[in-house]
């Protein structure tokens, strides 16, 4: 298999078969890592904390499903994106924080797409923890895990339009907050 030594192998046998042991070593050994990404979704650091916890249930409950395709750092990390987006939806009452901010919002017009290279990668996680809800799940669909459009409108439920639209809202809350940094 793709990305797995003999130990990590281990572990993925025990896991398969329900041992608390090796379900306790595979999130010891990825939970640091798999927590930055629920981070960059969450409000909160007890959010990020209840999205790890969900996405390793998940995991556990999917893993039967890793074939070794991919490394297993990739398949754990494509759950653990998935299980923060359900959690995000669930939590959220996504459709209606969407709707009413579509109602709120004029429009903005042509927002410059270097906006996103101008930041630090440590720039943008601190700026993303202060960003509103749904642009941030966009944003970082979008600029960080590498999504289309159409992908992000399929896995959130949304049409592309609204899609888009949160992205410009995204970049837009980035470039205010870039200005009001120079002043």
């Amino acid at each position: 298999m793709i990305g797995i030594d003999s130990e990590l192998e281990s572990v993925i046998s025990g896991c398969l078969n329900n041992n608390r042991l090796s379900q306790k070593q595979l999130y010891e050994r990825f939970a640091p890592r798999l927590f930055v990404v629920c981070r960059r979704y969450a409000n909160s650091t007890a959010e990020a904390e209840d999205m790890l916890m969900e996405g390793f249930m998940n995991v556990f409950k999917n893993l039967h499903t890793f074939k070794g395709d991919s490394s297993f750092f990739s398949w754990i990390y494509s759950v653990m994106v998935n299980s923060a987006i359900s959690h995000y939806r669930s939590v959220r009452r996504f459709r209606q924080e969407f709707f009413q901010e579509d109602m709120d919002m004029e429009p903005y017009g042509n927002v410059e797409e270097e906006v996103v290279a101008r930041l630090s990668a440590g720039q943008v996680i601190e700026l993303l923890e202060q960003m509103p809800g749904i642009p941030r799940v966009v944003f970082n669909l979008r600029e960080i895990e590498g999504y289309s459009f159409e992908e992000i409108a399929e896995k959130l439920g949304k049409n592309e339009g609204a899609i888009r639209m949160a992205h410009v809202r995204a970049k837009k809350w980035l470039r205010s907050k870039l200005d009001e940094s120079k002043s």
